[in-house]
């Protein structure tokens, strides 16, 4: 199917939008998202783009909250007919690419203040690893929204890792994982947010509620992009805000806790991280007739 391509509508909302994001917005994190998406798609989510147990169809739209890259938006429009609408929204416009397919927009929007005229009205909610950028509040508001614009038995589906309390690795990993627990918690943001959906989703009128959870392992493979490289970049990404919330004094000490975790890892049979996709389905109000459905 052939799209024609154009430059993305950019929605800018004023005032600027706040944010609590603690990775970086920079060149090289647009390889490492475009990269992690790739790979979390193929290991976590078996290589599917839509998860959630639905059939996308002629004229239904699609949200994407926490963009970024769009990477996820512009795969789904690969892959489907440029007759259903794809949208992608970010607090941050810098890493949208400079064109896209005619079925496609990029705006500038946060998941907790969606508007009104999107009420009701998408087949399919994506979010993707926005454990680094939104508060319990936030969660608890973005959640609502979501619910709001979502169609009558439309899908949420939400991609996120699991922040263990304890690895069992090694004395240096276990400081490295209560350096990112810190420094989540002193920006609000939720370092069990797996464990939260699970409980929240059903409490605000979500139904048929599920977790599929995988564990890939963190092993050197050889491979020029694997999980142990994704782990690898996640926490270099957050070296800046390590340092600058003193959790730990120096560029030294973080290098030198990196490199005795990354050994501890090679050391241990069962390094392993684990990801989850949480997926719930808005309570059907009536059922639709005619439904032409595009297999994917």
């Amino acid at each position: 199917m052939l799209h024609e391509f154009r430059s993305p509508e950019v929605l800018l909302k004023p005032p600027s939008i706040k944010t609590h994001y603690i990775l970086p917005s920079d060149k090289s994190e647009i390889d490492r998202l475009n990269l992690q998406n790739q790979l979390l798609t193929r290991e976590v989510c078996d290589g599917k783009l839509v998860f959630a147990p639905m059939e996308l169809e002629h004229g239904d739209e699609v949200l994407e909250s926490g963009t970024g890259t769009g990477i996820w938006v512009l795969s789904l429009a690969e892959a489907t007919p440029p007759t259903i609408s794809l949208t992608g929204i970010d607090i941050n416009t810098r890493l949208f690419r400079p064109e896209v397919p005619s079925n496609v927009s990029f705006l500038q929007r946060s998941v907790t203040n969606l508007p009104d005229e999107w009420t009701e009205r998408f087949k399919l909610v994506n979010q993707r690893l926005l454990i680094g950028g939104l508060t319990r509040k936030e969660w608890e508001k973005g959640l609502q929204e979501i619910h709001r614009v979502l169609v009558p038995g439309g899908w949420v589906q939400c991609l996120e890792p699991c922040i263990p309390l304890k690895t069992d690795i090694g004395p240096h990993t276990e400081r490295m994982f209560e350096v990112l627990r810190k420094l989540l918690s002193n920006n609000g943001l939720v370092h069990n947010i797996v464990e939260v959906l699970g409980r929240r989703l059903p409490r605000m009128g979500f139904v048929n509620v599920q977790t599929h959870t995988v564990s890939l392992s963190a092993h050197s493979n050889g491979d020029e992009f694997s999980h142990r490289t994704l782990m690898e970049w996640f926490f270099v990404a957050l070296k800046p805000g390590m340092l600058a919330t003193k959790l730990l004094s120096s560029e030294e000490e973080f290098e030198k806790l990196m490199q005795s975790m990354l050994k501890e890892w090679d050391d241990s049979p069962k390094v392993a991280w684990s990801w989850s996709v949480v997926y719930a389905q808005k309570r059907e109000k009536d059922t639709r007739a005619h439904k032409f459905c595009i297999y994917m």
